[in-house]
């Protein structure tokens, strides 16, 4: 059984929406991920490169979470989900230092949907995270967009419905990032201020996820703040949009999908962008599994792209520990140096060269 080389890095959510409503339950849960990365390639200097050998984490993002839920009675429940990301080799907080930055929510659930209210995912996380096995991983989708690992707002009302193998949701945040830092998970975008637009974000959902295939689309908004706001986005005016679409197939139990961003984000020069990717998930033993991927990143009217390719061999020592090695090769075209890896610090490449990636490590879910 696959059980933790998940598809969809909100597995947890999922689990939670599907289960019977009880009296009361309060459960502790979480992920650690660490291992040894090798990559080389990496600028120094002027005109020099290096190689370098660290730790970090590999599959996912370790993180830890205390989630509950209380029977109202009518098939309704309170339910909250406290959730925060750290870093297995020191131990610090993520998410630009919160205590509960990966979520941090509470609300109903029940035969009307989910209303929830806090820091959350947004709508773009569910329509993509199904067909992305790298998840939030330091290989993959995350290379590209440093919104993939990133797709959650402050300040936010949420609400999803859920029918059969359909679900449909909305997000709006009255400001999406309170944290000051310079980077897409601490960006000085506190919003909940006027002008009214100022750090507002909005997402859309629709998805259909069934046993041999599945496709979803979403479409996010993010506002920008003041001139401390990092990113680019210095104006309410200036906005970073993402229109996504993708699915998967399955034959027999192997997995396949395909999904396409289409990005227009006004805080850079070149603004328009489509990253596009193709990937599969083949179990060769059931304790065996291969992840793959080749996506491009392709800016417009630019000579500016990136083109990865991704490979993964898991190996379950129990339903949920696993072992794992994992390399990517990223090259750069025109004046791009985004790297193999976002394991920090980010060791960028020179501008228009290759990098390779390559990480052995374990990850325990509990």
């Amino acid at each position: 059984m696959h059980i933790a080389p998940a598809w969809a890095q909100g597995e947890d959510e999922a689990a939670e929406a599907s289960k019977p409503a009880g009296t009361s339950m309060v459960t502790l849960y979480g992920l650690i991920d660490q291992g040894l990365e090798y990559v080389n390639n990496v600028a120094k200097g002027k005109n020099a490169t290096t190689n370098a050998y660290r730790m970090g984490d590999g599959t996912a993002t370790s993180y830890f979470g205390i989630r509950g839920s209380e029977d109202l009675g009518g098939g309704t429940k309170a339910i909250f989900d406290l959730q925060g990301g750290f870093m297995p080799s020191n131990g610090t907080s993520r998410q630009g230092g919160r205590l509960f930055g990966r979520q941090s929510y509470v609300g109903l659930d029940g035969k009307f949907g989910r209303l929830t209210f806090g820091r959350q995912y947004t709508m773009r996380f569910f329509a993509t995270s199904f067909i992305n096995p790298f998840g939030t991983g330091a290989q993959g989708l995350t290379t590209l967009d440093n919104g993939i690992a990133n797709a959650r707002a402050d300040n936010s009302v949420s609400y999803r419905y859920f029918l059969g193998d359909f679900e449909a949701g909305v997000n709006y945040s009255f400001g999406r990032d309170a944290v000051n830092g310079n980077s897409a998970a601490a960006s000085n975008c506190p919003g909940q201020t006027t002008p009214s637009n100022e750090c507002r974000e909005y997402s859309a959902m629709v998805k259909y996820e069934g046993h041999f295939w599945g496709v979803a689309s979403s479409y996010e908004r993010d506002y920008g703040g003041t001139s401390a706001t990092w990113g680019g986005l210095t104006s309410p005016k200036l906005t970073d949009s993402r229109f996504t679409l993708g699915g998967y197939f399955k034959i027999s139990k192997a997995k396949f999908g395909v999904g396409w961003i289409r990005r227009d984000d006004e805080g850079i020069s070149t603004p328009k962008s489509n990253l596009f990717w193709v990937t599969g998930t083949v179990p060769v033993t059931p304790f065996v599994y291969i992840d793959g991927m080749v996506a491009q990143l392709k800016y417009d009217h630019s000579p500016n792209k990136a083109l990865v390719l991704v490979l993964r061999g898991e190996y379950l020592l129990s339903k949920r520990t696993f072992v794992y090695l994992t390399g990517e090769r990223i090259h750069n075209y025109g004046n791009l140096a985004l790297a193999a890896t976002t394991i920090t610090p980010v060791p960028t490449p020179p501008p228009g060269s290759s990098q390779i990636s390559v990480i052995a490590g374990i990850r325990h879910t509990f």
